[in-house]
């Protein structure tokens, strides 16, 4: 048994497909994308595609700088752990001053090392700038009377 809502819509299809105008009518209308979107929204999509870029950038940088900055603060240590175990056996000036002195050249090795290291990484990344917001519509001037 066939019921009527079946009959019906067997009717509609039938009528629909009888008119010729009407499967025309279709297929030459222009179709339209859904999902348009407004160059301001495109931008907005684009500085967070490079907000994640720069970030990740960052990242890879910083984990290569931690390499450089534990070995800098080793020497750093070192240069100290030196001097202090020295000093306690020096009964001249001189002797004190060449300790210092030695100190001094050790810590300026491991600054001058490290910053030769880090500027080897290459240039930091630099931030993505925000799109410009749009203008507000100027407001027309009022008339005195």
């Amino acid at each position: 048994m066939i019921s009527i809502k079946k009959v019906g819509a067997i009717t509609a299809l039938a009528l629909a497909l009888s008119i010729p105008g009407a499967v025309a009518a279709e297929t030459t209308t222009a179709t339209v994308p859904l999902n348009t979107l407004t160059a301001r929204e495109q931008a907005v999509i684009n500085f967070q595609n490079s907000i994640t870029a720069f970030r990740t950038a960052q990242a890879a940088r910083q984990a290569a700088i931690r390499p450089l900055a534990d070995a800098h603060q080793a020497a750093i240590t070192a240069a100290n752990t030196a001097f202090t175990t020295a000093i306690a056996s020096v009964t001249t000036q001189e002797g004190r001053d060449a300790l210092v002195t030695t100190r001094k050249n050790a810590i300026t090795a491991a600054h001058t090392t490290f910053k030769a290291a880090v500027d080897a990484l290459g240039a930091k990344p630099t931030k993505p700038t925000k799109p410009a917001k749009p203008g507000k519509a100027e407001k027309a001037p009022k008339s005195g009377n």
